[in-house]
């Protein structure tokens, strides 16, 4: 038993380091096949994941760092810091050695830098292919800017939802309150939002998608919240780590615990938890629920039944996307 839990642990990062590195190869990190070249790739998320990954896949860090140091002004450093109050220490420690590294090579003052690690440029990334479905999120940066007012439309043309309120915007888009309400008067003003007021609340909705989405281009088929995505998969494989040294019942407890904790992540890209159990039974049926979910994360599938299009779910059969 103890080598099957091994395996299993092994497994799940395995599955995560997949997940990572093919989402960095749609961005133009070399090295790594493109199993994910129809999911619209957010880039803060995935740069606090890889971070946190650090020694487990040495040189996916070193390529993701180098992309960082050559692109750079594809990403946001103020939805860096904002993304990174909701993170544990353990993130914010190895993200403070890869924003210094960063920054060394860089000339750039990512937030929340500590001390880079030696580091050798290797030169190998290239830009991103904004053409491409995946990179839609860049291209929208490309043509709007770094800043809340890309990041409010990129909330609203990632949902299928319709008027949302200024504080439910700003937690999506990675920006501060005020900010996001700023430019969303500044959206509405301009015809790109409409906005209606419930109690001296002002609620928020795209007025123009279709108009905006054709401006934009082509969209993947599958537009995941990625911060939801890559904290389901940290949090599981940290609690897999601990398989081995803890006995089958306090591994259960631990396993409850974790799936509470990863509720509203969850709940945000409707995926369900796996059936529940009484006893020591829960902490295995949660592995195996585990690493189906990571396995096809990482070659790009949905899990059995659900397919997630623009953050929400439908019923279909588990496929690879773009089948």
């Amino acid at each position: 038993m103890p080598t099957s839990r091994r395996r299993r642990a092994t497994t799940l990062t395995d599955h995560s380091v997949g997940l990572a590195s093919s989402a960095w190869a749609e961005l133009g990190v070399s090295g790594w096949a493109r199993a994910h070249d129809d999911w619209a790739v957010d880039p803060e998320p995935l740069i606090l994941f890889t971070a946190w990954l650090g020694d487990t896949d040495p040189r996916l860090r070193d390529e993701a760092t180098d992309w960082c140091i050559h692109n750079w002004r594809y990403v946001s450093k103020v939805r860096l810091r904002n993304l990174l109050r909701d993170e544990s220490d353990e993130v914010r420690e190895s993200f403070g050695e890869f924003a210094a590294t960063v920054n060394a090579h860089a000339g750039v003052a990512w937030p929340k830098a500590t001390e880079a690690r030696v580091y050798q440029v290797t030169g190998r990334s290239s830009g991103p292919q904004l053409e491409r479905p995946s990179m839609v999120w860049l291209r929208l940066r490309a043509m709007f800017g770094l800043g809340a007012r890309t990041e409010i439309l990129r909330y609203f043309l990632s949902s299928d939802q319709g008027t949302r309120s200024v504080a439910k915007i700003a937690e999506s888009a990675g920006y501060m309150k005020r900010n996001v309400a700023e430019e969303c008067e500044t959206l509405e003003r301009a015809g790109v939002l409409a906005v209606r007021s419930v109690r001296n609340r002002f609620y928020y909705s795209l007025a123009r998608k279709r108009e905006l989405r054709a401006f934009v281009g082509e969209f993947p088929s599958v537009i995941p919240q990625w911060s939801s995505v890559l904290r389901i998969a940290s949090e599981l494989v940290k609690l897999d780590r601990d398989a081995d040294r803890l006995s089958q019942r306090v591994f259960a407890v631990n396993a409850h615990r974790t799936l509470n904790t990863l509720f509203d992540a969850l709940d945000e890209i409707g995926i369900e938890g796996p059936e529940e159990r009484e006893g020591p039974a829960f902490g295995p049926a949660v592995q195996e629920w585990a690493a189906e979910l990571l396995s096809q994360w990482a070659s790009g599938r949905w899990p059995e039944d659900v397919e997630v299009k623009h953050g929400r779910t439908v019923a279909t059969s588990a496929r690879r996307v773009g089948d």
